[in-house]
């Protein structure tokens, strides 16, 4: 038996076990499919800039899959770093270009990735995930924003599992 449920009355072990499950489970799929939104944009990223010969693609490439883990805000930031390479080593016109490629990112990213990856493991409302995040974000602490989707998510599934009676198991 986990030593934390121990520590629990008897009755109360099946409800709090499915609800760390639950916890897990959620937290688990999110960061799973952080890591593959992370790695997509990496990749996407990579080859446009391989393709506009910008310089350092490699770093770059390092710097946006790292940068992506910060939602939101890290992406961009790490592609205006980009456009800034390119504007010093291949001038404005492909400076533009990387420019439109964050947009084009962004775009990819909020409306097909994090719906389609992230979807199935974090089911709660967007507003749920916005309003943190853009609170962390608005007092300027980039570990809030960090961490505010996992911390909303996961409280979210637990709160679910809670709330079950757990009458349909098998």
């Amino acid at each position: 038996m986990d030593l934390g449920l121990r520590q629990l009355p008897a009755r109360a072990r099946p409800v709090w076990r499915r609800a760390g499950r639950a916890a897990w489970h959620t937290f688990a799929g999110y960061t799973r499919g952080v890591l593959i939104v992370a790695a997509t944009n990496a990749a996407l990223a990579g080859i446009a800039l391989a393709v506009l010969g910008v310089p350092l693609v490699l770093p770059l490439v390092v710097l946006e899959f790292a940068a992506t883990l910060i939602p939101l805000i890290g992406s961009p930031i790490a592609l205006a770093v980009a456009a800034l390479v390119a504007l010093a080593a291949r001038g404005p016109v492909v400076a533009l270009l990387v420019l439109g490629l964050i947009v084009m990112i962004g775009q990819i990213e909020g409306h097909l990735l994090h719906p389609l990856v992230l979807g199935w493991s974090v089911r709660i409302h967007p507003v749920a995930v916005a309003l943190p995040l853009t609170g962390g974000a608005v007092l300027g602490v980039v570990l809030a924003a960090l961490i505010a989707v996992p911390v909303v998510s996961v409280a979210w599934a637990v709160i679910g599992a809670l709330r079950h009676d757990g009458s349909d198991d098998p």
